[in-house]
Parts: structure tokens; C-alpha cells; sequence
């Protein structure tokens, strides 16, 4: 199943948004749901229905730093702990209450943001799940895994452009964190209908991940399969 938000294996629980170059990730325990990792460096992928919403985060307003780990409150930790449980064994309405909580207890940390754009976005509230990871974003724009989730919630909205722009600013974050450049392949492949550089960004992505999933490397093949037959070119089936 082609589906571009199965980026990774495992169900993503976005951590509490301590400043971190690297990740951002509480390993997950679900197999197969959307948008998921139990690292950054180690998707697999899926291309799949558009969607997309959100406001121009990448474009924009002056960011929060965010706090390092020492500066986050033990309740507010607790309180997340409690939220991401909740998450997990898929108490959406518990997780999503803890959640909003600590935006509005503790507004300098980006995982409540995050998370409850994951909520919204499995419930298909696609504009709300959107508006949540903007604000992840301008909270703790050093976190590659924020956009990378942005650039999923832009795409489903229709905002290519927009999700072009923040799979690129996390990839420049962050070269080694494959699964933004399996997201802006998939994009560019079969949103903007650019299969050259979609080809690059897939090679990129399975140069990070040689043991990642097998459809990519398919994928590869039938594009340069379709480079190679030009009258074939533009025959693809839209999803």
C-alpha cells in the first residue's frame, strides 16, 4: 500500500521538544499506524492520497528557543508521560486533553504541539492537525522531525509548494534523517509530477536507509523505466 504517511515502522510519540539537533522521538509501539519511527534515521516509506493544511511556518514568525532538557518541569514531564501512555494504547480523547494541558501549562515545549497534530491528523481533522504542527515548528524550529511532519500535514492540504519548502529545510537540518528525503520524493514524483529529481531524492533516501523498503526501490526502477521509454511519459495513473 502506497500511502506517503507510513514513513517509518513504528508509531511516533514525539518527545516533549527539548533542543536537540539530532532527533526529537519517543520510540513507538504500534506497528503501522501513521507517520511513524522508532528513529529518525530509519524510515520506510509510502506514497499515497494528498492532503495538506497549515500556515506558512516555514516562512515565518520569529521562534521560541526551545528549553533543554534540564529546564523542563518534573510535572510537566509527568503530565506528558501520562499523555504519550495515553497515545499509545490509543486513548486519543485522554491523550489529546493531557496534550492541549501542556500547550497552555508549558508553551516553550514543542512535543504537546506535535502530538496533538498527530491526533488530528489520524481523526482527519487535517487544518487543525496542521495549525498544531506549525506551532511545534515556530516552538522548536531546530527540529527536523516537526517539519518533516509539517511537510506531511501541508501535502495532505494540497500545499505542495509549502511542504516542498519544510521537507527541504528539514533535510538541511539534518542530511542523515532519511525519512524527509522519502517524503519529498514522493512528493515531487507524484504531486509535482517531477520524476528527476524525485529519482534524486529517493536515491538519497535508500543511500540512508540500504535496508529501508523494497517499493522504493521500485519505484526507482519505474522512473527510470519511464526515462528511458519517452512516449510513455505523463501516462502515470494520479492517485
Amino acid at each position: 500500500m502506497r500511502s506517503a504517511e507510513r514513513v517509518m515502522r513504528a508509531v511516533l510519540l514525539i518527545a516533549l521538544g527539548v533542543a536537540c539537533s539530532a532527533c526529537a522521538l519517543r520510540p513507538s509501539l504500534q506497528p503501522q499506524e501513521v507517520a511513524q519511527s522508532t528513529s529518525p534515521a530509519a524510515p520506510t516509506a509510502d506514497r499515497g492520497t494528498p492532503s495538506a493544511a497549515v500556515q506558512a511556518a516555514a516562512g515565518g514568525a520569529a521562534a521560541t528557543a526551545a528549553p533543554s532538557a534540564d529546564d523542563i518541569p518534573a510535572a510537566a514531564r509527568l503530565a506528558f508521560e501520562r499523555a504519550t501512555g495515553a497515545l499509545a494504547t490509543g486513548r486519543l480523547d485522554e491523550a489529546e486533553r493531557g496534550f492541549l494541558a501542556l500547550t497552555k501549562s508549558n508553551p516553550e515545549l514543542g512535543g504537546p504541539f506535535a502530538n496533538l497534530g498527530l491526533i488530528y491528523r489520524r481523526a482527519g481533522k487535517r487544518e487543525q492537525a496542521a495549525a498544531q504542527l506549525e506551532q511545534a515548528v515556530q516552538t522548536s524550529p531546530q527540529q527536523p522531525v516537526y517539519l518533516n511532519q509539517l511537510g506531511i500535514a501541508y501535502r495532505e492540504l494540497g500545499r505542495f509548494t509549502d511542504a516542498q519548502r519544510v521537507y527541504e529545510r528539514a533535510i538541511e537540518l539534518a542530511p542523515g534523517y532519511a525519512a524527509p528525503h522519502l517524503n519529498l520524493g514522493i512528493l515531487l514524483d507524484l504531486y509535482l509530477w517531477d520524476s528527476g529529481s524525485a529519482l534524486a531524492a529517493y536515491e538519497r533516501y535508500l543511500a540512508l536507509a540500504p535496508d529501508g523498503d523494497e517499493k522504493v526501490r521500485k519505484w526507482v526502477a519505474e522512473i527510470r523505466n519511464r526515462k528511458s521509454q519517452p512516449q510513455l511519459v505523463g501516462m502515470r495513473e494520479r492517485p
